[in-house]
């Protein structure tokens, strides 16, 4: 694979570093004492990714559409990562379809907040947190790893690809799985 291939198929791990880095640079310039407050703010990003993940998977990308034109906008590149899960066009979510997501999450952050520094320290966890979905994605469909972390992480996954998709929807955490009961069942039940 060239490396212009390389940058293309892994263009969240360059775009969202670039974009956090600027995102930070406006927010924080006016006052650089607030930077302080992307101490807790990015922890807390990364925590509501976590729930941010399980929900899109859950409710987003396995929803039943009336609208053929709602479900492919909302799931077909789900169902086609479902029909072709080794395939390593099908494992990362779409730049734009992330940039949408993220342009929401932002308005929805500012609203909430009022704050320009509130807003980017938040997304940026959450952007965080989306790159290390997409680092354990690949690696829980593309490696044979059996044991350790990501070795959880690809049992929970597979279960959910090849056993029963109505379980197991976090990738990166089974906690929102065990809080909502969809998590993989334990052996001999």
């Amino acid at each position: 694979m060239s490396l212009r291939e390389r940058l293309y198929r892994f263009r969240s791990f360059w775009v969202f570093p670039l974009a956090a880095m600027g995102l930070i640079y406006v927010a924080f310039r006016g006052d650089p004492g607030s930077l302080k407050n992307f101490l807790w703010l990015f922890p807390m990003g990364l925590a509501a990714w976590t729930l941010i993940e399980y929900g899109l998977h859950r409710f987003v990308f396995h929803i039943t559409c009336r609208s053929p034109r709602l479900s492919e906008i909302l799931n077909a590149s789900h169902i086609e990562h479902h029909r072709a899960p080794r395939n390593p066009d099908r494992l990362f979510v779409h730049l734009n379809y992330s940039l949408v997501i993220s342009t929401l999450l932002f308005g929805g952050l500012y609203a909430a907040f009022g704050r320009m520094d509130f807003s980017a320290g938040m997304l940026c966890g959450i952007w965080a947190g989306f790159l290390y979905y997409e680092a354990v994605h690949y690696r829980s469909h593309l490696t044979s790893a059996a044991t350790g972390l990501i070795g959880r992480q690809r049992r929970a996954h597979f279960y959910h690809h090849f056993t029963n998709n109505a379980r197991c929807f976090g990738v990166t955490t089974p906690l929102w799985d065990f809080v909502f009961r969809t998590q993989l069942p334990r052996a001999g039940r």
